[in-house]
């Protein structure tokens, strides 16, 4: 017969029953309390020593199978992985069933178990007297709220009247239209004063379909989406994007609509909220970017294709001539089939080389003009030709910006050609050896070959205006005197494209900053001047003369001597005019150290041997405190020979 352990269920000292494995098969509810545990965890395959941590080592408990009498009680101290502790005595008996099982009862005698109880039903107690207390005081408070009930409603209704004030101030000081409607289409008591801009009305109590001012043939979709939205059958993400995203606005306006999901606490949808803006700026903008790609397109169009954009120039005046013809003439007749035609190519060649606003004024014209087939009235006729009117105001508006890139020659009437410089001059060479033909060469030469200087020198103003502004200093506009002067470019466009260097150094090296400038007496803004002369007198043959004049500090020849003394160049001998030349040494420079600007020097080398090629010569004159002059002399060329090829190649 099996031993019944729930014998031991009674007892208030802790048991265990173990088996050959340490395993505990049995334990009653004290020795569960000790070990901190349920019963049926602590029985379900735990063993003894996974129970408690002893101070000292249990005689048998590791060798159960040689237990077989009881121990005597031994007292130790224990802890438990639930962080129990306390002190015990235990032994160890061995135990036999009738079926020759063998296992071995635990007995302990918990020390501080009296203690440990009396904490427990203390702790209980205190927990009763706590919820006896608590009652009481819930009692007290409902009694006490009973009686000011009606004070903390009238407070409760005066702190909503305050959040309601509060709400509405938010809600209007939005600048976009906020309202919420419903799952019926109701729109609920809340909604911000920009709704009276954005959606034209105050939409409190109306319907949603009302207030967006929906036909009514397209009311029957939207309740269906708007039900769908709220079954929420596909994610609302997903459906609130199928919904109306404008508003027409009467004043033109751009108005978008964006939904967003009003939940309840369960997470439930019981409303939706409906959020007008006024993107009118953002859509201007949008609109104006893309004018400004448009017109990056018709820049390209033109330097790409510069012979068809000016036959499409030609062929847009004779259009617009017969548009003009055709609307000119009072209410009709006029040949609308040819005005048609006349508008639709005139949109097709404008909406080629991107003049957008013409070809947009093109399309408007022809549904204008298609609404007037069918339905012939007066001031439909008078919007076309105040179409037909605009129309021709964009394309003038499109001929004067483009009117640099394009040149005068895109607006000439005849056909232009383009020839090479040195058959042109063949031509000219030839025209030369005929009777009388020399004025006639050199005529043909001037108006077609050679172009003014000052068309080389402008671009250097920007140049210098642009540095002043990187180092501090102020500059007045670029001043050029006779830059009429006519020149071949293949001939001098290397020396030009030196003269960056002259332009740079007098305002990084030569102008004061304009605090020192004004201390000094003289203007906060530097002036850098360009003086161009022909010396017809000069001998063997005429000079061109290029002065580029600063009012700068000068060159100190001080500083260019103690330069050149680190070179080892000996300058006792020299005067100061001669010492100063030395700024168009190679590598000759009075900068310390070298930046982005200047240093290398080798910009006014650069200058020197330009001029050189060209077998002329280069100097500058400079007084300390006035400012410096730049002189370059080179002959005066009028003629292209086919040994300047290599020079027009290289420029």
């Amino acid at each position: 017969m099996k031993i019944q352990y729930s014998l031991f269920d009674t007892l208030l000292e802790p048991v265990f029953v173990l088996n050959t494995e340490q395993k505990v098969v049995y334990c009653n509810e004290t020795a569960a309390l000790v070990a901190g545990l349920s019963i049926r965890k602590i029985t379900k395959g735990m063993k003894f020593c996974d129970l408690f941590e002893f101070s000292e080592p249990i005689e048998g408990l590791n060798e159960l199978i040689n237990v077989c009498d009881a121990t005597p009680y031994k007292e130790v101290t224990f802890k438990t992985p639930q962080g129990g502790e306390g002190k015990v005595q235990i032994t160890l008996q061995p135990i036999f069933d009738a079926m020759g099982d063998k296992n071995w009862i635990v007995f302990v005698r918990d020390v501080t178990l009296e203690e440990r109880l009396q904490k427990k039903y203390r702790a209980e107690l205190e927990q009763k007297e706590g919820v006896i207390k608590a009652l009481e005081d819930a009692k007290a408070q409902l009694e006490h709220y009973s009686k000011n009930l009606e004070q903390m409603v009238a407070d409760r209704t005066r702190e909503l009247s305050r959040l309601n004030q509060t709400m509405s101030a938010l809600l209007d000081s939005l600048g976009q239209g906020f309202f919420i409607f419903n799952p019926q289409g109701h729109i609920l008591d809340v909604s911000s004063k920009a709704c009276e801009n954005t959606v034209e009305c105050k939409p409190d109590g109306k319907l949603i379909w009302d207030v967006l001012k929906l036909p009514t043939n397209k009311v029957e979709g939207f309740k269906k989406w708007m039900q769908t939205l709220f079954m929420e059958m596909l994610p609302f993400e997903d459906l609130a994007p199928l919904g109306p995203t404008t508003f027409e606005h009467s004043q033109s306006r751009n108005i978008a609509l964006e939904y967003h999901p009003l939940r309840s606490a369960e997470g439930t949808m019981d409303g939706v909220v409906v959020v007008a803006s006024d993107i009118t700026s953002l859509v201007e903008a949008q609109k104006q970017a893309e004018n400004e790609k448009e017109h990056a397109k018709l820049i390209i169009n033109m330097i790409k294709s510069k012979r068809e954009i000016h036959r499409f120039i030609q062929e847009a005046q004779g259009l617009l001539m017969a548009i003009r013809e055709e609307v000119s003439k009072d209410e009709g007749p006029y040949d609308s089939e040819s005005l048609y035609r006349h508008l639709h190519t005139l949109k097709g060649g404008a909406a080629l080389f991107s003049v957008t606003e013409v070809a947009e004024s093109c399309h408007q014209a022809e549904t204008i003009l298609s609404e007037l087939k069918d339905n012939w009235t007066h001031p439909a006729f008078i919007a076309l030709r105040g179409k037909c009117f605009e129309i021709e105001d964009y394309f003038f508006k499109f001929l004067h910006e483009t009117r640099e890139i394009l040149g005068s020659s895109a607006l000439s009437e005849e056909r232009q050609i383009e020839i090479a410089i040195s058959k042109l001059n063949d031509i000219a060479r030839k025209v030369g050896t005929l009777p009388g033909g020399g004025a006639v060469a050199q005529e043909l030469l001037l108006e077609l070959a050679m172009e003014p200087v000052s068309r080389f020198l402008e671009p250097y103003n920007e140049v210098m205006l642009r540095l002043a502004e990187r180092v501090d200093k102020m500059m007045a506009p670029l001043k050029i005197t006779h830059g009429s002067v006519m020149v071949i470019p293949e001939i001098y466009n290397s020396l030009f494209s030196t003269l960056v260097h002259a332009f740079r150094n007098a305002v990084d090296h030569g102008i004061e900053l304009p605090d020192q400038r004004v201390d000094l007496g003289k203007p906060a803004e530097g002036q850098v001047e360009v003086e161009l002369e022909v010396l017809h007198q000069a001998t063997p043959r005429p000079l061109l003369q290029i002065r580029i004049k600063d009012d700068g500090g000068g060159i100190d020849p001080s500083k260019i001597r103690e330069k050149l003394a680190k070179r080892m160049v000996d300058t006792r001998n020299k005067s100061d005019h001669e010492v100063i030349q030395h700024i168009f040494d190679s590598q000759f420079s009075t900068r310390d150290q070298v930046t982005d600007i200047s240093g290398r020097g080798v910009g006014m080398d650069a200058i020197k041997v330009a001029a050189e090629e060209l077998q002329g010569r280069v100097w500058v004159d400079s007084e300390l405190g006035k400012g410096t002059t730049l002189l370059i002399e080179v002959p005066y060329i009028t003629e292209f020979k086919k040994t300047q090829t290599k020079t027009a190649a290289a420029a």
